[in-house]
């Protein structure tokens, strides 16, 4: 049963948090002894959730608990107001993701579908995460959630706050600094024979509804360019370009269409 603040710390987040989180939690998020015993999950490290998981998400944790764990219901104990405090409080904790581990991690769990590189040259269907678009919050929630109708599933019971942390971190530093100059020489000697400039190519199939390069993502452009109609023209110079050469092209295509 948690011990109730005193008067005087009504909305005080750190004295909120030490009476009803701190027994699982510890005082600054790092979880106790006891904590890390419980059954059937250990207590999360909240530490490793500052900046990763939404207010709204804390807020609902907090009031409803977790079902299936120790992490029982708090609007019986906190108001709203004493709630947003303690969220206050736990957004004041630091973490300073480990990309050594997230690497790690994300090798044993990740890899299998997404690949080393993060490239996803795995006949799985999984997104190329070097063209990602996610944020760190976004990368973090769908390791936790999954993606439903996906073969992308929660990962909330095989990797501890502080791993989902670490593979976040980790995997958006394997996204690929397109280089905007390197991409025009590149599109000079491969690419302007036959079309001239960005602005001059001509959508067909599918995006042909599309009013410019702009309306395409980075993967759908990068399939265009290595399996599009044109590469039984251009298939010699496409088919030797990396993937990372494609990628400094479409940075010079974005730039040149703006």
């Amino acid at each position: 049963m948690p011990i109730s603040a005193n008067a005087d710390d009504s909305l005080n987040g750190k004295a909120l948090y030490q009476a009803n989180c701190a027994a699982c939690h510890g005082v600054d998020g790092n979880p106790t002894e006891f904590g890390k015993s419980l059954k059937p999950f250990p207590a999360r490290d909240h530490r490793a959730v500052v900046g990763l998981v939404e207010r709204d998400e804390l807020r609902r944790i907090i009031n409803y608990g977790i079902a299936g764990t120790e992490m029982t219901p708090k609007k019986y104990d906190l108001d709203g107001l004493q709630i947003e405090a303690v969220i206050d409080y736990m957004e004041t904790f630091k973490y300073t993701p480990d990309l050594a581990n997230g690497k790690v991690r994300f090798e044993a769990v990740c890899a299998s579908c997404h690949g080393l590189d993060g490239r996803a040259k795995t006949g799985m269907g999984a997104k190329n995460l070097v063209y990602s678009t996610l944020t760190l919050q976004e990368m973090a929630h769908t390791m936790r959630y999954g993606r439903p109708g996906t073969k992308m599933t929660s990962k909330r019971h095989q990797l501890t706050n502080k791993d989902i942390a670490d593979v976040a971190n980790y995997a958006h530093e394997l996204r690929y600094k397109a280089d905007a100059a390197k991409g025009k020489k590149l599109y000079a000697s491969n690419c302007a024979s036959c079309h001239s400039t960005p602005s001059a190519i001509k959508l067909t199939g599918n995006a042909a509804s599309k009013r410019t390069l702009a309306d395409l993502s980075d993967r759908l452009l990068d399939l265009r360019i290595t399996h599009g109609r044109h590469i039984d023209r251009a298939g010699k110079d496409v088919g030797k370009l990396s993937a990372d050469n494609i990628s400094d092209i479409i940075a010079h295509m974005r730039k040149s269409t703006k």
